[in-house]
């Protein structure tokens, strides 16, 4: 996978492509010339005839090959014609020096031309093969064709200095493009990697998934993908500053990289996060690989590790394996950050693989039946979720929490389905609330929060209209009820409110919580239960309460494994 490239390439082939162009059209001159002057002597206009047209057609196939080798320089053949450019450009300058007097002729410069494009192109061997073949042919003409005069070829002894420009034009040019060449490569190395793990950085990864995406969509080929996360590093770096902090992402770098070997390229996405890019790796194979990357760094003894929480420096890996149900590369990565989200912020020193809405939805229902319910809201899923990208892992997260309270709570298939799919559509009302107000960077005014008080019951009103979902409707309606009956639209208390919307009310208010808003922190899981348990018995149901925070507890506190 190449890092990201700058884009000097092409305005310097354009130039190059100009030099050579020029050197043509002074060739164009010679040939021109002569055929003019053999048209006015006594072969009258046979020469003309005969030497025009392929006078004419050299230069043009010459052109030609220059604009094949603009146009395709990442082509199949690219070498193969740059070789045969070179050779019929020497070849008609050699031509053209053959029919204006050989030794006598002043158009031996034109190899200047070619020696310095080819130099500046492809490097000083390049530049001092061509400059040699010119000079041993020019030199080879004063030999053999030009008079010597008293024991001494002055033809012969004038190309030498043209002879010894070439070669030191060539060398000149080649160590300034090899210079030039170090130079950009050292920027591109700057740019394109991380300066601490020398890994590819979070610019070339989206650069690089997005080229595995197409390659693996156009082909049919598997593709996977590992997003990795260190626990507690905040931690560690509190407890041993950030010089031994950085010593630690090193490290974890290299024994990632270790790990993945030549099966995938790693990245350093972000602080002490990684992403490892798997072509040809079904899902269940990244599965794997993750959890021996998970296993290589819980069992390498870092400094300190003693003094965090699980006392070892442990990693969360997500896995995500390309299907047919992804709609973009965005969605791929997306997929794969949720999986990670789950592995980090329920159990940590843990490997989670994407489950979408569909399997979950699949434990409740029938997957046809999903389909069929859901085809005519999934429009305005999509519209919300696009102005407002908050809104889109929430809901992902929303039927996550709610299908953990549906095993938990043992309800029944029936019950299960209305929540997961209540869980899924409880945030449609959005669509009527002004974007300006869903994206505003600050806590919203009074006048605001009216606005957007009005979404769950604009969101039933949309869900009553659609046969195959009204079943849902009172459960988007009042999943913003309170227990202590101050929530809204109609302030309903206690039982009053449905059970199912008691539970979804729960799982939302705690994804909110944890979730970074523009006008507020996300907070830890330890400070989400503290508030859930704050607000029991007055926002929340507490029997429902005490049950989600001691599932919250068990996947908090749960030994790694899967």
């Amino acid at each position: 996978m190449a890092p990201h490239k700058t884009s000097y390439k092409p305005s310097v082939r354009d130039f190059l492509f100009s030099v050579r162009l020029l050197s043509l059209f002074f060739a164009s001159i010679a040939f021109f010339q002569f055929i003019y002057q053999q048209a006015g002597e006594a072969h009258g206009t046979y020469f003309y005839l005969l030497y025009a047209p392929l006078a004419v057609c050299g230069v043009c196939i010459a052109v030609f090959l220059c604009i094949s080798n603009v146009y395709r320089a990442a082509g199949r053949y690219a070498r193969q014609l740059k070789v045969l450019e070179c050779v019929l450009m020497s070849a008609i300058f050699l031509c053209a020096i053959a029919v204006t007097g050989l030794y006598q002729s002043q158009y031996k410069i034109l190899f200047l031309f070619l020696i310095i494009s080819y130099t500046f192109e492809y490097g000083m061997r390049a530049g001092l093969y061509l400059a040699v073949f010119a000079s041993l042919s020019i030199v080879g003409i004063d030999l053999v064709w030009a008079p010597v005069k008293g024991g001494v070829n002055l033809y012969f002894q004038n190309d030498l200095l043209l002879c010894g420009a070439f070669i030191v034009t060539a060398w000149a040019l080649g160590f300034y493009a090899q210079m030039r060449q170090e130079h950009i490569a050292s920027l591109e190395r700057q740019i394109n990697t991380d300066g601490l793990t020398g890994l590819l950085n979070h610019r070339n990864f989206y650069d690089a998934v997005q080229l595995c995406y197409d390659t693996a969509q156009k082909e049919g080929t598997p593709l996977s993908l590992i997003f990795a996360d260190i626990d507690y590093f905040t931690t560690y770096n509190d407890c041993h500053g950030h010089q031994q902090g950085d010593l630690a992402l090193k490290e974890t770098a290299d024994l990632l990289a270790s790990t993945a070997g030549q099966k995938g390229q790693l990245f350093r996405y972000s602080g002490a996060k990684f992403a490892c890019i798997l072509p040809g790796m079904d899902q269940q194979q990244a599965t794997v690989l993750a959890r021996q990357m998970r296993d290589a760094i819980d069992q390498h003894p870092f400094y300190g590790q003693e003094l965090l929480p699980a006392g070892s420096l442990t990693i969360s890996c997500g896995v995500c394996g390309l299907s047919s149900r992804h709609l973009s590369c965005n969605q791929f990565v997306q997929e794969c950050d949720d999986a990670l989200y789950r592995a980090k912020f329920f159990r940590k020193n843990r490997v989670e693989v994407y489950v979408s809405l569909l399997d979950q939805f699949r434990a409740a229902g029938d997957t046809d039946d999903f389909e069929n319910s859901l085809s005519s809201i999934r429009a305005l899923i999509s519209v919300v979720n696009s102005r407002d990208l908050y809104t889109f892992g929430h809901t992902e997260r929303v039927v996550y929490y709610a299908s953990l309270m549906a095993k938990r709570l043992h309800l029944s298939r029936a019950d299960s389905r209305a929540l997961l799919y209540g869980a899924y559509v409880h945030d449609v009302g959005k669509i009527n609330v002004a974007k300006e107000i869903l994206l505003k960077p600050i806590a919203l005014t009074d006048e605001e929060w009216a606005e957007m008080k009005k979404h769950p019951s604009d969101g039933a009103y949309i869900i009553r209209n659609l046969p195959s979902l009204s079943f849902v409707a009172d459960l988007v309606e009042h999943h913003h009820e309170r227990y202590d009956g101050s929530g809204y639209p109609h302030g309903l208390k206690g039982e009053e409110i449905s059970y199912l919307a008691r539970i979804l009310t729960l799982v939302d208010s705690f994804d909110a919580i944890i979730s970074k808003r523009p006008y507020k922190k996300a907070r830890t899981i330890d400070e989400a239960i503290a508030e859930l348990l704050r607000c029991r018995g007055t926002q929340f149901d507490p029997t429902l309460t005490d049950i989600f925070v001691e599932e919250l507890r068990s996947f908090h506190s749960a030994p790694y494994g899967a």
